[in-house]
């Protein structure tokens, strides 16, 4: 702000300076015009005065400091009228006034010269040197202007300075306590409107880091639930083999279900990898023409036996007679990722008689494929969080058959990199309805 206010003062030094001189040349002209139309109308100095009255006048004007020049009605000059060239002296014959500069005996003048009415001219001179003067008087006091306003400039400059500063090194503070990992940092609101704003914006940001850091605390603590169950299983099962309590007879089931806890372990991680993938610079999309139509199918084909032994039908929705489905650019294995994770989603929180239903619709400028169920379905507050990982896992546990809670977490973060969009609502068949829409 003090550099500002210097670089301002010298900005207005350097316009004030020939608008300086001006008004100097101004001031001395002005009232050396006024002299010339007054003696221009003294009739001793016209056509009516003798040669010797008029060199006398032109001698006492000199004694006085005043550079006196007579112009006759014949052309001839004497005085300080030989500053004239003949073009001027020609204009004054005719009439018109003279405003001009020129040398006379070596030193630079300004000239005023004026028509007599009886015929002739008088021609007023004055040496620049007066001026210069004047000049330098006018700049030294523009000088002291300036300077004291700058002074004026910078104290200002070091109040609003001190006043934006102080709020803004505490919100610094409150920053860096931030980023080194504290929460419910004070941040101070005082300061002008736009550092209060910041200061709002930096609590918003306290608040967001911990409502996120807590969910992930959360998380954490259930996938570390959810491994120590099966693992506590296995480690169970390994041990009595080992030690040769169990049974010939019962070996077999035993070893069904450490494969069976295995599996479920090698899912777990396997969507914990997906998900942290989501994250990842290296997560490629390779986009080719896709059946969306053909997809679906080989989808609800191949849950079809799954669905079954859970006593739930898995299908596809016969095409309408609407606008034909086109082919989408989009990557397949990542769509069937997506359409295998919901239909799973779905076949798991169904009972014995639901149904699950694929379904594809063109839509202007899209594709829409909707996976829907007749289970129990979401409510308004559901659908609200069910892409964040693992709240509805917490939610329903133990009270409805489900995953990891992962699971829709990745359809989110799979159908968004695929350019698409993603939302869940209830569906015709009673239970929750998931649509996705990809762009043509």
């Amino acid at each position: 702000m003090g550099g500002v206010a210097l670089v301002s003062a010298l900005l207005a030094g350097a316009l004030v300076a020939p608008l300086v001189r001006d008004s100097a040349q101004d001031a001395v002209r002005e009232p050396l015009g006024r002299q010339a139309d007054l003696l221009a109308r003294v009739s001793v100095l016209g056509q009516t005065g003798s040669p010797a009255t008029r060199r006398r006048a032109i001698a006492l004007a000199s004694r006085t400091g005043v550079d006196l020049g007579l112009v006759d009605a014949d052309g001839t000059r004497s005085g300080a009228a030989r500053v004239l060239d003949d073009a001027e002296v020609r204009a004054l014959l005719d009439g018109v006034e003279v405003s001009t500069e020129g040398v006379l005996d070596g030193t630079d003048v300004l000239v005023e010269a004026r028509p007599s009415a009886s015929g002739g001219a008088v021609v007023l001179v004055a040496d620049t040197a007066d001026v210069a003067s004047t000049v330098d008087v006018v700049r030294r006091r523009v000088l002291v202007a300036i300077g004291v306003g700058l002074l004026a400039s910078i104290g200002l400059a070091a109040l609003l300075a001190r006043r934006l500063g102080r709020p803004l090194r505490r919100l610094a503070d409150a920053a860096h306590r931030l980023g080194e990992g504290e929460r419910d940092v004070p941040v101070p609101d005082d300061g002008p409107d736009e550092v209060a704003e910041v200061s709002r914006a930096l609590r918003a940001l306290d608040r967001a880091l911990a409502t996120s850091e807590g969910r992930q605390r959360e998380f954490l603590l259930s996938v570390s639930h959810e491994l120590r169950t099966p693992l506590t299983a296995v480690r169970g099962y390994a041990e009595a083999l080992a030690d040769g309590v169990v049974p010939p007879e019962e070996t077999g089931e035993v070893a069904r279900t450490v494969l069976s806890e295995t599996e479920r372990l090698e899912r777990y991680v396997a969507d914990l990898l997906a998900l942290a993938r989501m994250q990842a610079e290296d997560f490629a999309v390779e986009p080719v023409p896709v059946d969306v139509i053909e997809l679906l199918g080989a989808a609800a084909r191949a849950w079809e036996e799954p669905g079954r032994r859970r006593g739930v039908t898995v299908g596809c929705a016969p095409l309408g007679t609407g606008v034909p489905v086109p082919e989408l650019s989009t990557d397949p294995v990542r769509l069937r990722q997506v359409v295998d994770a919901l239909v799973d989603n779905a076949v798991r929180v169904c009972g014995d008689g639901d149904r699950v239903v694929l379904e594809v619709v063109a839509e202007p400028g899209a594709v829409r494929v909707e996976v829907r169920d007749s289970g129990p379905g979401l409510t308004a507050d559901d659908a609200r969080v069910a892409f964040e990982p693992g709240v509805l896992h917490d939610r329903y546990a133990g009270r409805r058959p489900g995953g990891h809670g992962l699971g829709l977490a990745i359809v989110h973060r799979l159908v968004t990199r695929l350019g698409g969009t993603v939302e869940v609502g209830a569906a015709p068949e009673g239970g929750a309805a998931f649509v996705v829409r990809l762009p043509v």
